[in-house]
């Protein structure tokens, strides 16, 4: 049977707070993130959310002041955002993401494990179960497609993100006016929602038959392009797979097909990699009596959970990055 969105007029609310406690029960009550590091400025910074809950379908205006550094593990539900201002990063296992205003991002995904790090943020999300973008999907819950999965955070490109702005805005009008008291108009508002999702963002649900075609163009030319891109620019903290993808003259698909099948690794992945080879030669080259700690050189290079870092570093250079640092 399939998954349908409970009916009914959404539950509006608003909750502002400068109150570092508050802050951590909130994420943790409606995002399910557990805050690890936090800093609130004095004067009149303040966490400030506006919601609407309508049944499975959520939508939020959220305002993340100072630093926020979180983490999401065991997440079942999907939730993509929009960014307005500020920044957020997101470290996981494919690498570090960057995004900043007029960026669409998929925040979380159902077997995510990640740490967040948010600058001043405001940002729009919806949360939907991920039954209802497999309804949408035409995706049989006991297919070898599920449980599905997220082939990249990033969106195909700017157009999707402004296809993500467009639909949350129009979401938005939608169960903020007379017309949220309909079930028709709720249940349908969560299916568009999760329509505009599955455009966006490439997940299992919707890589099918397109893939056959990317995994032709997955040839030795586009990864030559695409890893000459990443030597040239990794140390740009806005890279992304759209960029590598236009270098390569590809899909972002194809260019992750080509990284699958030579390197073993993602796009994102690399340019991890690369990444830990220059905090490598920072670490040699610094001189820890002169103020050079392992923390802010692997800040510089986009590694900001320290533990994650120095696991990774130990497994790739068999030592710990504190004791390249120290000798």
């Amino acid at each position: 049977m399939s998954a349908q969105p409970d009916a009914g007029a959404p539950a509006l609310s608003r909750f502002v707070t400068d109150d570092l406690g508050e802050v951590r029960e909130w994420l943790d009550r409606v995002y399910g993130s557990r805050l690890l590091m936090g800093r609130i400025r004095e004067g009149t910074a303040r966490l400030a959310v506006s919601a609407a809950d309508a049944g499975p379908l959520r939508t939020t205006d959220l305002t993340l002041p100072g630093t926020m550094t979180c983490r999401n593990r065991d997440i079942e539900t999907v939730r993509a955002g929009l960014v307005l201002s500020g920044t957020v990063t997101i470290e996981d296992a494919q690498g570090v993401h960057r995004y900043g205003p007029g960026d669409a991002l998929m925040a979380t995904f159902p077997g995510d494990d990640l740490v967040s790090r948010a600058e001043n943020l405001r940002i729009r999300t919806v949360t939907l179960p991920v039954d209802l973008l497999a309804d949408v999907a035409g995706t049989p819950h006991n297919g070898s497609a599920w449980p599905p999965r997220l082939l990249s955070r990033s969106p195909h490109g700017p157009a999707a993100s402004r296809m993500i702005a467009d639909a949350l805005a129009l979401t938005d009008a939608l169960l903020s006016g007379p017309a949220a008291t309909h079930p028709l108009v709720v249940g349908n508002a969560a299916r568009l929602l999760a329509a505009g999702i599955l455009a966006a963002f490439p997940t299992t649900l919707t890589v099918r038959e397109e893939a056959r075609a990317d995994h032709v163009d997955a040839t030795p030319a586009v990864l030559r392009l695409a890893v000459a891109h990443i030597e040239a620019h990794y140390a740009d903290p806005d890279l992304s797979l759209a960029d590598i993808a236009a270098a390569a003259c590809a899909t972002p698909r194809a260019v992750q097909y080509a990284f699958r099948r030579h390197h073993g690794t993602t796009p994102m992945g690399y340019v991890r990699r690369v990444r830990l080879a220059a905090a490598h030669a920072d670490l040699l080259a610094a001189d820890p009596a002169a103020g050079a700690t392992v923390s802010a050189i692997a800040a510089r290079w986009g590694f900001y959970h320290l533990g994650r870092f120095s696991a990774f570093y130990r497994r790739v250079y068999g030592r710990s990055p504190r004791d390249t640092l120290s000798t």
